[in-house]
């Protein structure tokens, strides 16, 4: 019985001529007028790089260790001009100087990594700064330590401390990967350094440049005209499917179709069941027909399938509670005017809040806090964070308020759905 009631009303929307034009027709169009109209403008800066903040406190400098230097070389028994000619070298080929000077403030980083020098007394305020994406303090007697175990085997480990933002982890990973590399070069240099290999020469190498390259293409990609449109005009039109089901039912409750649907035995419970189920299936069935047309008409490649089918699941549930709620409240009513007002202006202020026109974070980051948890909006987001690269466990702080609208849209689809036949 339950897919005879699907099959009615799949065929009662395939009947319908409105309805394919709103919920197919009218978003493929709109998609590729915005695309095209927009791109321009939304991928005017796609060559940007993104850009991440290091914080470089160094608790000591080559001047105030310089004393200690000369104290150890002289326990090492090396004097005159010997000592002279080693503090020399040392200073140049001083590994932070390097780090800062020929890598972090060459030109090829510096696109990817803004650096800035700060005092340690302002480690602790610079810990609550969410601006900042990383930290790198370098402790006292790092240089000591340094060339005690590069030039004289002593176990004195040259330690460093990196603390990486949890806010931005792309920003964190660009810090990450450049340090990671320099450490690596600089590990292999030691054992060059002793036969008069400067460590400047190892480092200035392309790998550094090519990892955050790929680290950029592996975890980030910008999100074109073409991506935006697409997922913004799949969540707004999604919302017009309850209104086209909930019509129905108020249709067959006037010719008196309902009323004999229940007699012949058919619970309202399972009849409102269907209407969850129909309208789950054609929102899927949408959400597969618009992506299909990206991937193919306007060359989109979707990636993160994993993270992509639980959000597409997920908002069909939500449709299909929704679809159930709308046509509980037309029955209740026992009229049009609850689907009128939603599809006339709540779409509308969801679909504004929720981003589909715009980037409404550019307006204001309220507003786009409170689009957020509009159905729409946090699956829009959840699908552009899959789209730039996130793993999947970046979705669900976006997918809690998804659930929660769908939780609501059923509970109360239950306690308000007429048990009894209802008369028009």
């Amino acid at each position: 019985m339950l897919l005879s009631l699907i099959g009615k009303q799949m065929k009662m929307l395939l009947r319908n001529k409105q309805p394919l034009i709103i919920l197919l027709v009218m978003p493929v169009v709109l998609i590729t007028i915005l695309s095209t109209a927009l791109a321009s403008v939304m991928n005017s800066d796609e060559q940007t790089a993104i850009q991440a903040r290091l914080v470089l406190i160094d608790e000591s400098n080559w001047e105030q260790e310089e004393a200690s230097i000369v104290k150890f070389l002289e326990e090492q028994k090396v004097r005159g001009p010997a000592l002279e000619a080693l503090i020399q070298t040392f200073e140049s080929n001083d590994p932070i100087r390097i780090l800062e000077g020929s890598i972090l403030n060459s030109e090829d980083i510096n696109k990817y990594i803004a650096l800035e020098k700060r005092q340690p007394a302002e480690l602790d305020n610079i810990r609550k700064d969410k601006e900042i994406d990383g930290i790198l303090v370098i402790p006292t007697n790092f240089r000591l330590n340094y060339i005690k175990s590069a030039y004289f085997d002593e176990h004195e480990t040259p330690d460093m401390d990196l603390l990486l933002s949890q806010e931005n982890g792309i920003r964190a990973s660009i810090i990450q990967s450049v340090l990671h590399e320099w450490q690596t070069g600089f590990t292999k240099s030691l054992a060059l350094t002793k036969v008069g290999i400067s460590p400047d020469e190892i480092m200035q190498n392309g790998q550094t440049i090519e990892r955050i390259e790929q680290v950029l293409q592996e975890r980030e990609r910008k999100i074109p005209a073409s991506i935006y449109y697409t997922i913004g005009m799949l969540v707004m039109f999604a919302l017009y499917i309850p209104t086209f089901l909930s019509g129905f039912a108020l249709q067959e409750v006037q010719w008196k179709v309902y009323n004999r649907i229940i007699l012949a035995g058919v619970s309202a419970t399972l009849y409102a069941f269907s209407i969850f189920i129909t309208g789950m299936i054609v929102a899927l069935m949408q959400q597969v027909i618009i992506l299909l047309f990206g991937k193919f008409v306007l060359g989109i490649d979707w990636i993160g399938l994993e993270g992509m089918t639980v959000i597409v699941l997920s908002y069909s549930l939500f449709v299909g509670g929704l679809s159930a709620l709308l046509t509980t409240l037309q029955l209740r009513t026992k009229s049009d005017g609850v689907a009128n007002i939603f599809s006339g202006l709540v779409v509308s202020i969801f679909a504004f809040l929720g981003g589909s026109f715009f980037n409404i974070g550019d307006v204001s980051s309220l507003l786009a806090t409170i689009g957020n948890f509009t159905p729409n909006g946090a699956t829009m987001t959840a699908i552009l964070t899959i789209q730039k690269g996130q793993q999947l466990g970046g979705i669900w702080s976006y997918m809690f308020p998804l659930y929660g609208w769908f939780v609501l849209c059923i509970f109360l689809s239950i306690v308000l759905f007429p048990k009894r036949g209802v008369t028009s």
